[in-house]
């Protein structure tokens, strides 16, 4: 499978597999393929019996498997086109700083009802879309309704019950739970046990007994405190001395307030919008490089002195750093890492942690 590497997929030899230069694209010996629908397909005849068979049960009677083409069709046309946008309108708009457009989400909700009207009574006869079985009419779903799932949009699923017991059940798949977060991240080096709960609510949000917090990083420095001894420590070694606190403090803000900002723009250019089929915007990516070299540069200086940004251990302030990382580490950003020597053994060394490769494989 290719991915975006150094704009990889704008030239030779990506475009021998995919001439729109888009991902996905797929290898297989001397197949070559592009669209993620015709490769999944491939995949689910290919390797049948590998793993989960993603074809219906009996899927040589020809009439079965018209049923989860039809299903494929309807993902495709009907389904897929109309969610795509109450993504785009509810997650990926303010993930960059843009204005949810209620009265295009209204519209785009309404024109979504009627397909799930259409899945609701089709689940009152099979457990799934294309039968009693999951199949590739399911899995091709399960995207793009894990982000509108943190999106007001929830309702339309809930309000079936039905489609909302199907979504529950294809979201939990253990395929459909490899998630890049800070608080999953923070869970693992703590060695805790844990249970997702709430999958329509917004996320993330976490309960600890009678406690209830929201915002990752509210989370991670609760998880830090009373789990001090137990996993990774992610706090300062000396917790108790002010001072070092006060450092792992400042480290935790210039991530929220000057890494993270700059990050998570050159990752939105840069990845999500090929994702969405849109144009990264070179002169926003050269604005934003510009202004996360600065923090580089400051986190270059810091780093000569300790091997971690607030000191000789890792804590917090590395951790919050670790999910935007590991998507520009997949960018032609990932040039600002590499030139600053100091920051690359750190970026290196960060990434390769067993709960960031836990999480963020």
């Amino acid at each position: 499978m290719a991915g975006i590497k150094d704009g990889e997929h704008k030239k030779e030899p990506f475009l021998s597999r995919n001439p729109f230069g888009k991902v996905p694209a797929f290898e297989d010996g001397d197949l070559k393929l592009f669209e993620s629908r015709a490769i999944t397909q491939y995949i689910a005849h290919r390797y049948e019996s590998q793993g989960t068979n993603l074809l219906p049960a009996d899927f040589k009677n020809p009439a079965h498997y018209a049923i989860m083409a039809i299903g494929m069709e309807v993902e495709a046309h009907q389904f897929d086109p109309v969610a795509s946008k109450l993504v785009w309108e509810q997650v990926i708009k303010n993930f960059v700083g843009l204005t949810t457009d209620q009265a295009v989400v209204a519209e785009e909700e309404a024109k979504l009802a009627k397909v799930l009207d259409v899945y609701e009574a089709r689940l009152k006869e099979f457990k799934y879309l294309a039968g009693d079985t999951f199949t590739l009419t399911d899995l091709h779903h399960i995207p793009v309704i894990q982000y509108l799932l943190g999106t007001p949009t929830k309702k339309l699923f809930a309000e079936r019950p039905r489609v909302n017991e199907w979504v529950a059940e294809i979201t939990k798949r253990p395929a459909s739970q490899k998630i890049l977060k800070r608080v999953l991240l923070t869970l693992h080096e703590k060695n805790l046990d844990y249970e997702l709960v709430n999958p329509f609510g917004q996320v993330p949000a976490f309960e600890d007994g009678d406690l209830k917090l929201f915002e990752s990083r509210a989370i991670t420095q609760y998880i830090a405190h009373p789990y001090e001894g137990q996993g990774t420590n992610l706090l300062p070694a000396d917790s108790k001395n002010i001072a070092h606190y006060a450092t792992m403090s400042i480290g935790t803000e210039v991530e929220a307030h000057q890494f993270d900002p700059a990050a998570s723009k050159l990752a939105w250019e840069q990845l999500f919008k090929h994702i969405y089929g849109l144009t990264t915007d070179q002169a926003v990516v050269a604005e934003e490089e510009a202004k996360l070299a600065k923090v580089l540069d400051v986190y270059e200086a810091r780093l000569k002195e300790f091997k971690y940004l607030a000191g000789e251990t890792f804590t917090l302030t590395d951790l919050h750093h670790i999910p935007v990382i590991q998507y520009l580490l997949g960018t032609p950003t990932k040039k600002l890492f590499a030139e600053r020597p100091r920051v690359n053994e750190w970026v290196a060394e960060i990434t390769k942690r067993p709960a960031s490769q836990k999480i963020l494989q």
